[in-house]
């Protein structure tokens, strides 16, 4: 009898892609390894099937269950948040009803989210690596695991607060909408290239709207360029001011709009209800979904989508003209009423294939060929298939596997490496595990 394939490999030009059963037993879960022989590089990641755009990184020196549900209040928990900031914005709004059923919580997380998190009503204690290790917790669970234990409480809604200083006051009381720019994800950042924007190709935005205010929230080195473009000069520089997250999301707090890529500026002003429109690349993060220009994630959200890859150009013109439907009036610039542009398909499986019932590989074909489909799947793969009669065994790695291929596939490309290509059936190859 030819043993079990539970492992599966992929060659991607210079990519080699491993997914197999998790090596701490987690149900639901794939470890995916992801190197480039040519550099040496790797991500090293547990691919949750429940939640598929909460990726985490593995350590391979614990083997600790993630999805821990404590029952005694006197247990400490340690949340560990390694992920970029971005990630860790948008997960905190679980630590609350999670950390309501431990009597001492704390979050390992980047020194830079330290104040941001002190300032908030969550009564968890920010700590270093270093701090974590030396007074060890009785539970620790990963933060991207964290939807995973409870549903979102915020189910949208703003869950970050600041408090403005005089001097954001101060600007204000100015005449005029203020509009945020954020164009370049971190130089450590994946994908950073493709979705970045390239400086230059702001001009015309800024050009043709010379009644806004624009102000710079690029946090970091890469908001210097604009000293060296004559267009840019009345555009306000916050971003040379900003210390740590704490002191974005009090400039972002202050904004009629913000304007960005798909990084951490996005993600503070989804979190405390500022009005942002998101320019997604193609393909873009597993979190946005397919089509929709609506996220559930953050109601204050418009997300704008590249039509064709690297095409900023047609993008930042479409910004432009809802800049111009929008007038002087800062009421439009959210997402009430928006109707996402999604392309007429069947409503279920049995509509699209006329059968009574389907198998995991048909329902797959099925989503693939219908884009309505395809969006539902990707959203929540495992509900979407449940609830079309397609059962699934939580260590069924051969399913597992299929459904993630079929999401790097339907994304044309994995959301957290570059560059990427979609992976076709003809280099999808499986080896037998030893």
């Amino acid at each position: 009898m030819t043993p079990f394939p539970l492992h599966f490999h992929w060659l991607v030009n210079d990519l080699h892609v491993c997914a197999g059963p998790p090596s701490n037993g987690q149900v639901w879960c794939l470890d995916v390894d992801v190197w480039r022989p040519s550099t040496g590089e790797g991500e090293f990641m547990l691919w949750d099937a429940n939640t598929p755009w909460g990726l985490v990184r593995r350590d391979p020196r614990s083997r600790t269950i993630m999805s821990v549900s404590p029952v005694e209040r006197e247990r400490d928990l340690l949340i560990v948040a390694e992920q970029g900031i971005g990630d860790i914005i948008q997960q905190l709004r679980y630590v609350p009803p999670v950390a309501a059923q431990f009597s001492r919580v704390r979050i390992q997380c980047n020194p830079e989210l330290h104040r941001l998190i002190r300032q908030q009503d969550l009564a968890i204690e920010p700590v270093t690596p270093d701090q974590a290790l030396a007074d060890p917790p009785k539970v620790r669970v990963p933060l991207m695991r964290m939807g995973a234990l409870c549903s979102d409480p915020c189910r949208g809604d703003a869950y970050l607060a600041v408090t403005r200083s005089a001097a954001n006051l101060a600007r204000r009381s100015h005449p005029g909408l203020r509009v945020g720019l954020n164009w370049s994800a971190n130089r450590r950042g994946v994908a950073r290239d493709i979705k970045s924007i390239p400086l230059d190709l702001l001009e015309r935005l800024v050009g043709d709207h010379p009644g806004i205010s624009w102000v710079s929230v690029q946090w970091g080195d890469d908001e210097a360029a604009l000293d060296a473009r004559h267009w840019a000069s009345d555009i306000e520089r916050c971003g040379r001011t900003v210390r740590d997250v704490a002191d974005l999301a009090e400039v972002i707090a202050g904004l009629d709009l913000l304007i960005t890529i798909d990084s951490a500026p996005a993600h503070v002003a989804g979190a405390l209800g500022v009005p942002v429109w998101t320019l997604l690349s193609k393909p873009c993060s597993w979190r946005w979904g397919l089509d929709s220009e609506e996220t559930a994630l953050y109601r204050s959200m418009r997300l704008i989508r590249q039509a064709v890859f690297d095409d900023w150009a047609e993008c930042l013109a479409r910004v432009s003209g809802l800049l111009s439907q929008a007038g002087h009036s800062a009421d439009v610039f959210g997402v009430t009423g928006a109707t996402a542009a999604r392309e007429p398909g069947p409503a279920s499986l049995y509509e699209a294939g006329g059968q009574a019932s389907v198998s995991l590989s048909d329902a797959l074909d099925q989503c693939g060929r219908h884009p309505s489909l395809r969006a539902a799947f990707v959203a929540q793969p495992l509900e979407f298939l449940e609830s079309q009669g397609v059962r699934l065994w939580p260590r069924d790695y051969r399913s597992l596997n299929q459904i993630f291929k079929a999401m790097v596939d339907f994304h044309g490309g994995f959301s957290w490496c570059s560059p990427l290509k979609s992976l076709q059936s003809a280099t999808f190859n499986t080896t037998v595990a030893s």
